[in-house]
């Protein structure tokens, strides 16, 4: 089942995010919609927002899945999907431990 609030945050990254210097990614797209709705989003609504952003491409590398505005793929899988969250897991797990354990200044 499609969340049509989740395929407008994902909407919303887009099009934020390709008008700037950043690269925009599946992977910082799902943290952007976990940071405002608190849930993962599917292959399924990435797909949606992709459809109502027909000027957006998918690419992928060997480690990661980039959107931008040339290519011809304009889908992701839910293995993309699953592939992502794995990375962005593991980013946010990395920046919490450091979060949490600070290291210590001599100043």
């Amino acid at each position: 089942m499609v969340s049509e609030h989740v395929v407008k945050l994902a909407i919303e990254y887009l099009d934020q995010y390709l008008g700037t210097d950043e690269p925009a990614t599946l992977v910082t797209m799902l943290n952007y919609i976990d940071a405002h709705d608190k849930t993962i989003a599917v292959a399924e609504e990435v797909n949606e927002a992709l459809r109502q952003r027909p000027s957006v491409y998918v690419h992928r590398t060997s480690t990661m899945l980039e959107f931008n505005s040339t290519g011809s793929d304009q889908t992701v899988t839910e293995d993309d999907v699953r592939r992502a969250f794995d990375i962005y897991g593991e980013e946010f797990s990395a920046a919490y431990k450091k979060l949490k354990s600070p290291e210590q200044s001599d100043e």
